[in-house]
């Protein structure tokens, strides 16, 4: 009786040291077996299998890693900052009617500085054509006038392209929250 025991248990000892191979697809999408897997095939998922060809474990694909670190901090912030493309959506609104409202703000300011460079110059011609010299002051705020006429188009010019920068990265952020949660998705 201790023989036949000691000999079921040798048995299924033997039985579990049995040789586990790999089953996978190679890069050609050969079916191959064998007692080593390359890390490029077992990256794409394999399976465990005995002597026999039974199946004993299947290794699913691993998922690509991302390696960058600053898209992985935007798509944490994505995830941490919204619960949908909705809340994404509202907030570029609300940032574009702000900035729409600036810049609007900064052409009506642009328009009166340009209306007053125009009466100074309009002041400065009459006094050329009455034969009169144009006062120091007319032409010191003459050249006042156009640099602040200038710097004033700059601001609205970045203002401009800070509306486009905006809209272009709600815009992304709406297309990776749609994808992050499509991975995410069980």
């Amino acid at each position: 009786m201790i023989k036949t025991v000691l000999l079921g248990i040798l048995l299924l000892a033997n039985g579990a040291a049995a040789k586990e191979l790999y089953r996978y697809h190679d890069s050609a999408g050969t079916l191959v077996t064998a007692d080593t897997i390359s890390p490029l095939a077992a990256a794409d998922g394999y399976q465990i299998v005995n002597e026999q060809g039974l199946v004993l474990r299947v290794i699913r694909a691993q998922q690509p890693i991302n390696k960058d670190s600053d898209q992985s901090k935007r798509d944490q912030y994505l995830l941490a900052s919204f619960s949908g493309v909705d809340e994404i959506t509202q907030r570029k609104v609300r940032k574009l009617a702000l900035l729409t409202r600036d810049i609007q703000n900064l052409q009506n300011n642009l328009n009166g500085l340009v209306a007053r460079e125009t009466a100074l110059t309009n002041q400065a011609a009459n006094s050329e054509m009455a034969g009169e010299p144009v006062s120091l002051t007319l032409v010191q705020q003459i050249d006042k006038a156009q640099i602040d006429r200038a710097e004033m188009q700059q601001v609205l010019a970045d203002r401009q392209h800070d509306q486009g920068a905006i809209a272009a990265l709600y815009s992304n952020y709406e297309l990776r929250f749609r994808q992050l949660k499509l991975v995410k998705a069980p």
